[in-house]
């Protein structure tokens, strides 16, 4: 299936900070515009008080990069615009013709399990067009890390339930809803509401009914009967209900009964309009056994609202109970929940034993309410063919110099270790000789396996979601859960090699401001 992103048609080249447009113009007036360059994508703090992040994005910044291109309206809106009237014309002429076919990428499989100060995203190439794509570069990769994130911590909290996404209506716009579709899906959720997002890109859709088509119905005259396999699912609902001698909302039953003769293949109802368990299980049961005589299973009910936890323990007891009144197998039966669920109240719901078996997740999801951007930044540290390095007054900014690799390593005790080395470094029998460079302990690492993480992209890269996905499942299983875990994580070690060390040691040395005492 053809994947596409729900923002493509406003990825132009002006989908960018202004101050960029005005640099690379700068370059220009000094002939620096063709001066060979390296970026790298990084960021420089974990979200979510976590340990790690999930890499995503990478198919949006290919596509991006592969199709930059300067449009006549959009030179012209910089001519009127942007630069000063008497600017170059002949910068206008660059503009026309810039592409990205010089343009060299290297970065981590989308999915990846990633660490701080890491380069997610190599870009080498022209000065003039590196600098061009950093803002839309650290936008397509930035929100989709970020859900990739969250949905994998709220995969490893529901378990073995089924995760759904249902945040369409409160992401912001319809660009943001997709997006969080797209990403929490790669993280670990297992479907969505999002019909576009089916459309599109290939994920699960599913849903229910909401309180309006419940309370639409008054009475049980309200819905025509209709039969389903030669069974009346109106009548012999009713007969249902009367044998289980409950007095429940007779509007109720008649939505369910509506329901289940329209959408007899996705039978989940909204069971708390009037009262879960007096009104809404009952109802529901009568039109799932209606089905089930019909030769049709119903899938189950959704909660949203109250204490979803012991709610979900009530109504399986409920499913019980009808179930061996009308010898009726009920194992099939589904409870799902919504209503504002984020991380605490999955741990709630654990620590009180529930049986949900369905999350419907949308706000906390989608928005990132706990931590709504990941800090991404965009740093130059090769620069026509010299190394390059930022300083800072404060030390976490402090850039690394130099293109790199990054390898992840395992030994044969089960240890894994991130190593950051220069690109051109290949480690002496396999092994690697490292240090921490903030606590200056040093290490000679022995691996039994070495996995290079920054691969070159091919401008051809098919975008492949599901690939991605099964990737970040398979990471997330095979990852270390000191460092994944989401109660007290230990943080992954990330060396540098003993070479690489030597170099960004005698790098600041050079560059660094002394400070004068006297």
């Amino acid at each position: 299936m053809q994947q596409t992103g729900g923002h493509q048609d406003i990825l132009g080249a002006l989908l960018n900070d202004s101050y960029k447009l005005v640099m690379t113009y700068s370059f220009f007036q000094n002939k620096m515009e063709n001066d060979q360059t390296a970026f790298e994508l990084i960021f420089r703090k974990c979200p979510f008080g976590g340990q790690y992040v999930i890499f995503a994005g990478l198919n949006e910044v290919v596509r991006y990069i592969k199709n930059f291109k300067f449009t006549d309206e959009e030179i012209e809106y910089v001519k009127k615009n942007i630069l000063p009237s008497d600017a170059n014309p002949k910068f206008f002429e660059y503009l026309k013709n810039l592409d990205s076919s010089q343009i060299i990428i290297r970065a981590m499989p989308e999915g990846s399990i990633c660490f701080p100060k890491e380069p997610l995203i190599s870009i080498e190439g022209p000065q003039g067009i590196c600098q061009l794509i950093e803002t839309a570069v650290i936008n397509l990769v930035s929100f989709p890390s970020l859900i990739a994130t969250n949905a994998s911590r709220m995969r490893q909290l529901a378990g073995q339930a089924h995760l759904l996404e249902f945040g369409l209506r409160r992401a912001q716009g319809p660009d943001g809803g997709m997006s969080a579709t797209q990403y929490s899906f790669l993280g670990g959720f297992d479907g969505t509401s999002n019909m576009m997002a089916g459309l599109k890109l290939g994920i699960p859709v599913s849903g229910t009914i909401a309180h309006s088509f419940v309370t639409s119905f008054s009475e049980l005259n309200d819905v025509e009967s209709a039969e389903l396999n030669g069974i009346n699912i109106k009548l012999r609902a009713i007969e249902y209900h009367k044998k289980m001698g409950v007095k429940t909302n007779q509007g109720e039953l008649a939505s369910f009964i509506a329901y289940a003769q329209s959408c007899s293949n996705n039978f989940l109802c909204l069971v708390d309009t009037y009262h879960t368990l007096k009104s809404g299980v009952p109802n529901f049961l009568a039109v799932a056994f209606a089905l089930d005589d019909a030769g049709i299973k119903a899938k189950g009910i959704r909660l949203d609202s109250g204490d979803l936890a012991q709610l979900s323990i009530q109504a399986k007891e409920l499913f019980k109970q009808y179930g061996d009144q009308f010898q009726k197998d009920i194992s099939h039966l589904k409870v799902a929940a919504s209503n504002d669920i984020n991380e605490e109240a999955l741990i709630q719901f654990n620590k009180k034993g529930h049986k949900i078996d369905i999350f419907g997740i949308g706000t906390h999801l989608v928005t990132c309410q706990k931590q709504p951007a990941l800090g991404l930044v965009y740093k130059l540290v090769e620069c026509k063919n010299q190394i390059v390095m930022k300083l800072s007054e404060e030390y976490d900014k402090t850039t690394f110099p130099g293109q790199k690799n990054v390898y992840r390593v395992y030994t044969k005790s089960d240890q894994c270790v991130d190593i950051i080395t220069s690109i051109n470094y290949l480690p002496e029998n396999n092994e690697f000789k490292c240090i921490d460079h903030i606590s200056k302990q040093r290490y000679h690492i022995k691996p039994t396996f070495i996995e290079n993480l920054l691969q070159t992209v091919d401008y051809d890269y098919v975008p492949d979601l599901i690939t991605a996905k099964k990737y970040c499942t398979k990471q997330m299983k095979e990852f270390n859960t000191k460092v994944t875990r989401l109660d007290n994580p230990q943080k992954h070690l990330v060396l540098m090699s003993i070479e690489y060390y030597k170099m960004f040691q005698s790098k600041y040395d050079e560059i660094a401001i002394e400070e004068v005492i006297e």
